[in-house]
């Protein structure tokens, strides 16, 4: 009896070592290099992360940097806020670096040449946006890809808001330039280095997959490694400049061709006699609906901070023009009024041509002679009022009548004469201002033009 229980104890002790010899069989015998043929994927997990810590940087010499490249592809522009100057893109951020602690023979494991693990079972670099407001990564718990050399992949998909300064000068035909930095918050440049990726998608072209509506990818430069100083500590960092171009043309038709427009409408109000009633009113209704179309139109501009766009400066322009152009048909037409009826006097725009010794004769002295002597009729009326008059009598009084119609009929000769004198001059002044509004506006669309042409 009691050599039969030591033959079963025997055999549970054969039993124990062989099932301990064929897990040790599965299990790395004191080598990262040295595994053995198992197809169990947990169990391979298990093995090639056994010596690695996400806490502690993959490499075997504490004094030699994780050397990290990186890329980065934008897909999509979301969103530009002019006024709080903030940038939303959805980027790509592509990862790779070397783990000492992860690889292993293909051969081992049945040929197997890459697998994916958990991004908290191995070490990953820290990498923000220096300039990010905010970051909202879509995989908090991502995965990594690893191969049997131990090289590390990983992609990171995030929204990220940017602070960017916006010149706000050339719009609607202003182009934008923000800075991208990609850095490491906890590691100093001794301990991690950032690279460019040598295929990087980005030193060659970078076309996004979808763009705000306002807003394309037009440019872009390559990330330039740079040691900057951060609490003391120099830090490794890549920085990559896009460029965003605005579509104008919204722009260009609900602003800057109404304007031009109602420009051109200006311009043919000159067509319009300088002396009629209607061209002041034109004038005016002309002026108003612009001013009302731009308190409209204010919803369409960008705020501004520094500077003042240059489609503000245009219609600021274009309002001044209108303003100088009603201002110029008043004043015309309150010089050249002249009633030739009441009036003893010549209009303003005669006497500036007197002054100006034009060619206009004077009408001062024959007035003189004509109020003197209806002075002297008058005296001659009022000490014959009661004596007997004649037949001469009459007919001296009928001389003096007619006279005095022609005298009247003289002086209103002259008074026309002085109104078209007048209105020669206004039309030769007005043409003039015609002139010099015509080709102010001219430059200046032109300066337009030349601008837009060049922006694109």
């Amino acid at each position: 009896m009691r050599r039969a229980e030591q033959n079963a104890l025997m055999e549970i002790r054969v039993g124990f070592i062989l099932v301990t010899l064929f897990t040790f069989s599965l299990a790395p015998t004191g080598s990262v290099s040295e595994r053995v043929e198992s197809r169990d994927l947990a169990c391979v997990v298990r093995n090639l992360t056994r010596f690695s810590s996400p806490w502690v940087r993959p490499v075997r010499f504490w004094e030699r940097p994780v050397k990290v490249n990186v890329d980065m592809r934008v897909l999509a522009i979301l969103n530009v806020n002019e006024k709080e100057e903030e940038i939303k893109l959805h980027v790509i951020i592509s990862q790779g670096w070397k783990d000492e602690y992860v690889w292993w023979n293909a051969s081992s494991y049945g040929g197997l040449e890459h697998i994916s693990l958990p991004s908290t079972l191995i070490w990953t670099p820290d990498i923000a946006v220096r300039e990010a407001i905010s970051e909202e990564r879509q995989h908090t718990d991502a995965f990594v890809r690893v191969n049997s050399s131990g090289w590390v992949s990983r992609e990171e998909v995030v929204m990220v808001t940017l602070r960017c300064d916006l010149a706000m000068m050339l719009f609607p035909f202003d182009t934008q330039h923000c800075n991208l930095t990609l850095h490491s918050h906890l590691h100093t440049v001794q301990e991690l280095e950032l690279c460019l990726e040598k295929s990087s998608v980005l030193s060659r072209t970078l076309i996004p997959v979808s763009t705000h509506g306002e807003w394309d990818l037009t440019s872009h430069a390559r990330g330039v490694t740079l040691g900057q100083s951060h609490a003391g500590r120099p830090h490794s960092q890549l920085t990559f400049q896009l460029g965003l171009s605005r579509h104008s043309l919204f722009y260009v038709l609900n602003l800057l061709v109404p304007s031009a427009l109602v420009m051109l409408v200006d311009l043919a109000g000159f067509c319009i006699p300088v002396d009629s009633a209607e061209r002041l009113p034109f004038k005016v209704t002309l002026l108003l609906g612009y001013t009302v179309y731009l308190l409209l139109a204010t919803d369409l501009l960008p705020p501004f901070r520094d500077s003042t766009p240059m489609l503000g400066v245009y219609l600021v322009v274009c309002l001044v023009f209108l303003s100088l152009s009603l201002s110029e048909s008043a004043l015309l037409l309150a010089l050249g009024q002249h009633d030739t009826h009441t009036s003893d006097q010549p209009s303003p725009l005669y006497r500036m041509a007197l002054r100006m010794n034009l060619h206009l004769p004077p009408p001062e002295g024959r007035q003189h002679e004509s109020s003197s002597r209806h002075f002297k009729r008058g005296l001659q009326r009022s000490f014959s009022v009661g004596e007997a008059c004649g037949r001469d009598c009459v007919v001296r009084a009928l001389g003096e009548e007619l006279e005095d119609v022609g005298e009247e009929v003289r002086r209103l000769n002259v008074r026309r004469s002085e109104r078209n004198d007048a209105l020669r001059l206004m039309e030769a002044l007005d043409s003039v201002c015609f002139r010099l509004y015509a080709a102010a506006l001219a430059v200046f669309s032109l300066s337009l033009g030349l601008l837009w042409s060049t922006n694109h």
